[in-house]
């Protein structure tokens, strides 16, 4: 592990904390809970019985978790439902679970988005521990799960996101072309998108986005293999545009989910979509996206263009206007 790879491993660990909404989050938490502590047991449901209120627990210390991952926390009706979960499902857990292991700790587990928790789940959890003086209630969320995250070691954080991508590629392969295609052709699209009117200065759009150097690597050397993806897109007609489309709404829903105000926000929208874009997590796929982002870079169809440049083509534009 060198800290570049330590530093794209905590992107992709907050863009799955922004990204990942009920069981995949669920999934997300209980796989690094496992990986952190052998004590730790999660809880499938079965059947009419479901999981009992409990998603995981360790029996050494009775610490139960429950999660909650709604899409957005904001919303009164899901501060209502997020509020109503938590004292249902803690007095079903107790009523389930304390005569076999007494609870001594639970955690209502819930995906804040790193936005924090809103006054009225706060005082629920205060009340529930009104209620139930011999057990310690408390929220734990996004700070709190990346926090454990930390904690782990190299192997287990690779386990946990998988594989951390190289700065130096392999030659594109045509299979993974394909499969990368097809799998883009699943992302929907809200509307089209204009063509851009001038190609950047690739490194001069490198700055005016804010990327890292980490992230300006691996696009240049995405870049050098782009005569293998001119052949690819010469032997395929229609390809070139139809994935301009699908990576310019890949970066439109980047942007909605990491905002601006987001630390490394620039960075933390290149690995989402890299992530969404690749269909699993092996060199070949990364490799196949990895030139194709480059390539949407470099014309624009992903980030922002530099404003001058706009600028100016907007000034060429009304000329050519005005000189017909």
């Amino acid at each position: 592990m060198n800290s570049a790879e330590e530093y794209i491993a905590k992107i992709i660990f907050r863009n799955h904390i922004l990204i990942f909404n009920g069981q995949q989050f669920e999934d997300f938490f209980v796989s690094i809970m496992t990986k952190s502590n052998s004590s730790f047991y999660p809880v499938k449901a079965y059947g009419n019985i479901g999981d009992e209120k409990n998603d995981g627990f360790d029996p050494t210390t009775g610490t139960y978790y429950q999660s909650f991952a709604p899409e957005d926390l904001s919303k009164d009706q899901t501060q209502y439902d997020a509020v109503k979960k938590l004292k249902t499902d803690f007095k079903g857990l107790y009523e389930s679970w304390n005569d076999f292991i007494p609870i001594k700790h639970y955690y209502f587990v819930m995906n804040d988005k790193y936005k924090g928790l809103p006054p009225h789940i706060h005082k629920a959890i205060i009340e529930l521990n009104k209620e139930y003086v011999d057990v310690s209630i408390s929220a734990f969320i996004a700070k709190d799960l990346e926090n454990i995250f930390d904690s782990l070691d190299w192997s287990a954080k690779l386990e946990i996101i998988g594989f951390i991508p190289n700065e130096i590629y392999p030659v594109v392969e045509i299979d993974a072309l394909n499969e990368t295609l097809s799998h883009l052709m699943k992302v929907e699209i809200d509307e089209p998108i204009p063509d851009s009117l001038i190609v950047p200065d690739f490194d001069e759009k490198i700055v005016f986005n804010g990327l890292s150097d980490i992230v300006k690597n691996r696009l240049v050397t995405g870049s050098l293999q782009g005569n293998i993806l001119e052949q690819y897109f010469n032997a395929n007609p229609g390809v070139r545009a139809i994935l301009q489309k699908k990576f310019n709404a890949l970066y439109v829903q980047a942007k909605n989910d990491i905002p601006d105000n987001q630390e490394h926000f620039a960075d933390s929208r290149f690995y989402y979509i890299l992530e969404k874009a690749c269909s699993k997590n092996t060199i070949p796929i990364q490799s196949s996206v990895f030139v194709l982002m480059a390539y949407y870079f470099s014309s624009c169809d992903i980030f922002e263009e530099p404003t001058i440049r706009k600028e100016k083509a907007y000034d060429i534009a009304k000329k050519t206007i005005s000189f017909i």
